[in-house]
């Protein structure tokens, strides 16, 4: 075996080795902690819903929907949350980290042996001997990868490469049709460039033929017909991709892809033209990088005078020259042409999909993206390198340049992922790319954490870059609301729901600040307001229906302190439910309602909702229980006591529920253990000694007597 195969996974695992530690981060908690298809939280959850629901967990057909389609990533997360829990984020690190060493041995294996792999030439097996090093450990430490590796949505990015790899080495040494059918269909499932998986095969068919490689002499019927079937196949893919989403294209938010929403034709034109300029740029010298290219981080080019004009033709002209020079028939080097047109064919086409060619994308730039195309890149500093090597006589300087750009290669990468151990930490990173967008992400982690003051300034310093950021606008409202800065808080609402009429989040939570300070009709016609919304281009559309079903809450609670509007009330609630029929809160809310009114078993039955959809929340157990006993259906409601008692075992305070309603059943014998279980846990807790006493007295008086004066908590 190649040692390089063995020393540049290594590499890779200690590059990354520091991320273990690190826990969900910006994308990462909604595509995992709060992602239905992940944890199971829901019956609609199930494995088919995995084929029809975006990365989110939101129906693909949903007008909110963003669009993006991983299944398979979606349920790796689901199986490491069924295996280690949905919290453990050491465990989904683990396997993002383990992904990359072993993409990493594959792509040093099809260094070392591309001859072998895609030619079929035995005797120029070993022609890249010291290129296969070159290109495992620049692709090892390269820093651009740091976003895929480190931050866990980038498990898309590296299952995709793995599986369009694989199929690429399988098509090559054609080794299996149907292989490469489920390799494609595997990369497509994992994010949706893999379907470029096809064109890579046929192109690489192309500069074979170019070049008359001897393996076309084979080309017949069958060839062809195995062509046609792997096209059919993609086109297929695609078909099915489109069903899914009941043929719509997803639209995103201006500051997603500025450029897109120009009515500039100039400026989208010189724009996309530009941008795989700067993503080649990016592979070239990553120093500066970010969790976030949106909004303003790359000016759109908006004229022929602009300077950056001058590298698009640079670009486009080398890149013209150097596909010409491959492709050409000469006799000399075909063999190393044809692994170099190989290298940009993974290059260039997994990145088409991303110039906006296709379809308009919802980011400016993402480093992630460039992780397949970084694999052709690698494979050409190692051909490249590996020329030199046997040209040049000087090899000491040649070593020393490629071993200082390795050394600083490695330093980013660790100091990248220092950056991806916490949100702080990443959106601190980002001020000097994104300020408005970093300060804005920063604020919100530094008010969760207590920091207002801080948080305060950096919603400001968002603002002052971008003023109409209407989610700053409304955490700034959060934030005041928190400090008990009531009018300061509705002028921040009012310019979030400005910027962003469709903003639910920012209604609900100003007609909380109306509540409170009793202007009742200004409030009540804000939560209608906000009940009306459409979830029409909304970046979280979980939260969007969240904050709707809190003011439909609210608006119950609300109505319901005029005894004339009781009714309205109720209607409500029940309107709630029916937004949100797999809400235990919304159970809980409807349960209190109801029990405030003496509609007792009503009450437990609702409540007894609430427990079957969380079987682990002791607040709707407890609930549940106690209105079971005001019912009188005591036998049902000291089952949910025991589990209350088993649930929080030492909380005395449910062994005292559950002696008292044993108690009133006459089972005076096991409501006598419960009790002394509660004073062995509290010693002389004055509730549970009057129980006791009560207990035995009622006992030994007489053994039919039923006490009802046991006293709950």
């Amino acid at each position: 075996m190649d040692l390089a195969v063995i020393i540049c996974p290594l590499v890779a695992f200690l590059l990354y080795y520091d991320t273990l530690q690190a826990g969900f981060v910006y994308d990462d908690k909604r595509a995992i902690l709060e992602n239905a298809d992940v944890t199971v939280a829901s019956e609609s959850s199930t494995m088919s819903a995995l084929m029809v629901h975006d990365f989110w967990g939101t129906p693909l057909n949903a007008s909110e929907s963003h669009g993006s389609y991983r299944p398979l990533v979606t349920l790796s997360f689901r199986w490491t949350a069924h295996l280690v829990g949905v919290n453990h984020a050491y465990w989904y690190h683990w396997t993002n980290v383990l992904l990359h060493c072993v993409i990493t041995a594959a792509v040093t294996i099809i260094a070392g042996g591309a001859s072998t792999l895609f030619l079929q030439e035995n005797q120029n097996k070993n022609e890249l001997r010291h290129g296969n090093y070159v290109t495992g450990l620049l692709f090892a430490a390269h820093p651009i990868h740091c976003e895929a590796v480190a931050g866990l949505v980038g498990r898309a990015d590296l299952l995709c490469t793995f599986f369009v790899l694989a199929g690429l080495v399988n098509y090559g040494r054609r080794a299996s049709l149907t292989m490469t059918l489920l390799l494609t269909c595997a990369a497509f499932f994992s994010k949706e460039y893999g379907i470029m998986l096809t064109p890579i095969c046929l192109l690489y068919d192309v500069v074979l033929v170019i070049h008359g490689h001897p393996r076309q002499s084979k080309r017949n019927n069958r060839m062809l017909f195995k062509r046609a079937i792997l096209v059919l196949w993609s086109v297929a893919l695609v078909a099915y991709r489109f069903w899914i989403s009941g043929f719509q294209t997803p639209q995103f938010a201006k500051a997603d892809n500025p450029t897109a929403a120009s009515s500039s034709w100039t400026t989208r034109t010189l724009t996309f033209l530009y941008l795989p300029v700067f993503h080649f740029g990016l592979l070239l010298y990553p120093r500066w990088l970010s969790f976030d290219w949106s909004m303003d981080a790359i000016q759109p080019v908006t004229c022929i005078n602009d300077i950056r004009n001058m590298a698009t033709l640079i670009f486009y002209a080398i890149l013209v020259t150097v596909v010409r020079k491959t492709v050409e028939q000469q006799s000399h080097n075909k063999t190393q042409k044809i692994l170099v047109a190989l290298a940009i064919l993974i290059t260039t086409i997994p990145f088409l999909p991303a110039t906006n060619v296709f379809a308009y994308v919802g980011f400016v730039a993402a480093e992630r993206i460039l992780y397949l195309p970084s694999v052709g890149f690698c494979l050409l500093v190692g051909i490249g390198v590996q020329k030199l090597l046997v040209q040049q006589s000087n090899r000491t300087i040649i070593c020393f340049s490629l071993l200082i750009v390795l050394l600083a290669s490695g330093r980013r990468t660790i100091q990248r992922n220092n950056n991806w151990i916490d949100e702080e930490h990443l959106y601190r990173s980002g001020i000097e790319i994104n300020p408005p967008k970093a300060y804005g992400n920063l604020g919100v982690v530094l008010q969760e954490s207590g920091r207002l003051t801080e948080a305060e300034w950096n919603f400001k310093k968002a603002l002052s870059y971008r003023p109409n950021m209407a989610d700053v606008h409304h955490n700034l409202g959060n934030l005041y609301q928190q400090q008990g800065r009531y009018e300061e808080s509705l002028q921040a609402y009012n310019l979030a729901i400005l910027h962003r009429p469709q903003l639910a989040a920012a209604y609900s939570q100003k007609a909380k600040v109306l509540y409170k300070l009793k202007r009742w009709a200004e409030a009540e016609r804000t939560l209608l307001a906000c009940t009306q919304l459409t979830g029409h281009l909304q970046k979280d559309p979980n939260a969007h229906q969240s904050a709707k079903v809190s003011a439909t809450i609210l608006m119950a609670d609300l109505l319901s302190q005029n005894a004339s509007r009781v009714n309205e009330a109720e209607d409500w609630l029940l309107r709630a439910r029916n937004l949100a029929p797999r809400n235990p809160l919304v159970y809980f809310q409807l349960g209190e309602f109801l029990s405030a009114r003496k509609r007792h078993d009503e009450a437990a039955e609702v409540y007894i909702q609430a427990v079957q959809i969380e079987p682990d929340s002791i607040a709707w157990t407890v609930a549940a229980a106690h209105a079971l006993h005001d019912a009188s259906r005591n036998v049902e409601a000291e089952v949910y006591f025991r589990r209350a008692v088993a649930l929080v075992p030492m909380d005395i305070s449910h062994r005292i529920n559950l002696g008292a309603v044993l108690h009133v059943q006459g089972k005076f014998h096991e409501a006598e253990q419960v009790y002394l279980k509660a004073l062995h846990l509290s010693p002389n807790h004055p509730l549970t000694t009057a129980n006791l006493r009560r207990l035995r007295n009622s006992w030994n008086t007489s053994h039919h007597s039923r006490s009802n004066n046991q006293s709950f908590t």
